[in-house]
């Protein structure tokens, strides 16, 4: 059962993984890249957890920690960028289209 249990899961995490990779690859903004980065090191660290289950060994504890500890400040790191550069706005959200200069601003005073 804990076989089948652990296989399953680790089916299931590498799915995720190439999913991660595809919006890695494709993404059509900078966001989604970086949400990809976040969701492929998560689901690497479930691996290592589940491979650490399955070997009966503690030595990948910290191997976990590390890998999680590289995904939150990468993260951290390209969203502190993408504000430095102006990519995101002032409310964290990404910046839409500008509006083409001949649209007038609609004032509903």
């Amino acid at each position: 059962m804990t076989t089948t249990t652990l296989s399953l899961a680790f089916g299931l995490l590498t799915l995720t993984l190439g999913c991660g990779l595809v919006r890695l690859a494709r993404g059509p903004t900078v966001l989604d890249r970086i949400l990809a980065f976040d969701l492929i090191t998560t689901a690497a660290v479930g691996m290592i957890a589940l491979l650490a289950i399955q070997w009966k060994t503690t030595l990948y504890l910290e191997l976990i920690l590390v890998f999680s500890l590289l995904g939150f400040f990468g993260t951290v790191a390209f969203v502190s960028y993408l504000g430095r550069t102006g990519v995101l706005g002032s409310s964290g959200k990404p910046e839409g289209p500008a509006r083409p200069p001949h649209e007038p601003a609609l004032d509903h005073d």
